[in-house]
């Protein structure tokens, strides 16, 4: 991912970390100074912090391991300072799927605090007060209390904390999942506004709290709503038959010549039967246009992964791949045989009509 670097692909998930994490170590290891601590506090400082987010990332991992349970993938997991973030190509719609994803994390959360507390009852720790605040005075009980922290906060009953989808899938159990949706997004606005006023009077970062949780709270259901407009519409409906379509035997100047005129991002090749072969795109051809090689076959240089849609296809399922993949033009497949093409300005058009209405 942009601006993020990739640490490793444990259970087949990569996962990246922010460069803002740079700031975060910066930050924490300023505070120490400031405070007169010397090297070896700083450091463990700094480990503290590491092992908060290798719980934090453990989190991530139960909801897309529970995910993968249900045939869903996980993009990735990215780190922010601010917590993790594990990309589900999709969250299950049947409330019972949902909730088990949803909890997950949570629950990994709840197996480390009783982790911790049985390893603190094996080293004579266990009249340590859980309620102290954090300041370092225990390493395992402070990392403890953060998980218990963690758990209570995620399962506020708000999007998008997992509490909030908790919710949605309890409530959908016993009505519509749109409906569910709805009604959940308001008890978190209701909350999100209780946090505003609250943290206007006492605590700013309650403040920040609420217009997150309200933004994304509303956030949700306009996801959900739009979803639900979507559901009767097919690829056939929404698909382009006026579009430039390169021979697999086409050079990287014709290719050039095609993409001047159609001003499209990617183009399709097809073979001698009009059977679908590729995408190519324009930055592609642009990069081998620079090194001079203008006699190159293109068919060279079609990309390695294409999502391609049947005409049948319902187009609510595939929103959210379609706008997290970087594919640009997406081509309608009738046994092998392309019958059109869908593009991503037609599907943000699409979707900002849907929303208009």
């Amino acid at each position: 991912m942009k601006w993020s670097l990739y640490i490793g692909k444990p259970a087949g998930i990569k996962v990246f970390i922010h460069w803002t994490f740079i700031l975060l170590v910066i930050w924490l290891s300023w505070m120490h100074l400031q405070q007169g601590h010397g090297l070896f506090e700083i450091l463990i400082g700094l480990l503290f912090l590491a092992a908060l987010f290798a719980c934090v990332t453990l989190h991530e991992f139960g909801h897309a391991l529970a995910a993968r349970r249900y045939g869903i993938g996980t993009r990735d997991i990215n780190l922010l300072p601010i917590g993790g973030v594990a990309r589900l190509e999709s969250m299950p719609e049947d409330p019972k799927e949902e909730l088990v994803v949803a909890i997950a994390g949570p629950a990994v959360n709840v197996v480390i605090a009783i982790g911790l507390y049985l390893i603190m009852l094996v080293m004579g720790q266990s009249d340590m007060e859980l309620s102290h605040h954090i300041t370092g005075g225990n390493f395992l009980a402070d990392l403890l209390v953060i998980n218990i922290i963690l758990v209570l906060f995620n399962l506020i009953p708000a999007f998008p904390m997992d509490g909030g989808r908790v919710l949605r899938a309890l409530l959908a159990f016993i009505m519509k999942r749109s409906k569910a949706t709805r009604v959940a997004a308001s008890v978190g606005q209701l909350l999100a506004i209780g946090f505003v006023l609250f943290g206007l009077f006492y605590n700013p970062f309650l403040l920040f709290i609420g217009i997150f949780v309200f933004l994304g709270a509303g956030a949700e259901a306009n996801q959900v709503g739009l979803q639900e407009s979507l559901r009767e519409v097919k690829a056939k409906d929404l698909i382009t038959t006026d579009f430039h379509v390169l021979p697999q035997t086409a050079s990287v100047s014709m290719a050039a010549a095609a993409f001047m005129e159609s001003r499209e991002p990617e183009l399709v090749i097809t073979d001698h039967e009009d059977r679908f072969v590729g995408l190519v795109s324009y930055e592609r051809i642009i990069e081998e246009i620079q090194k001079g090689h203008f006699d190159n076959p293109v068919v060279t240089l079609i990309k390695e992964e294409v999502q391609t849609l049947a005409p049948g296809t319902l187009i609510y399922e595939l929103v959210s791949k379609i706008q997290q993949s970087g594919q640009r033009v997406f081509p309608v497949l009738n046994d092998d045989r392309l019958a059109g093409i869908i593009s991503h300005t037609d599907l943000i058009h699409l979707l900002e009509q849907n929303q208009a209405n």
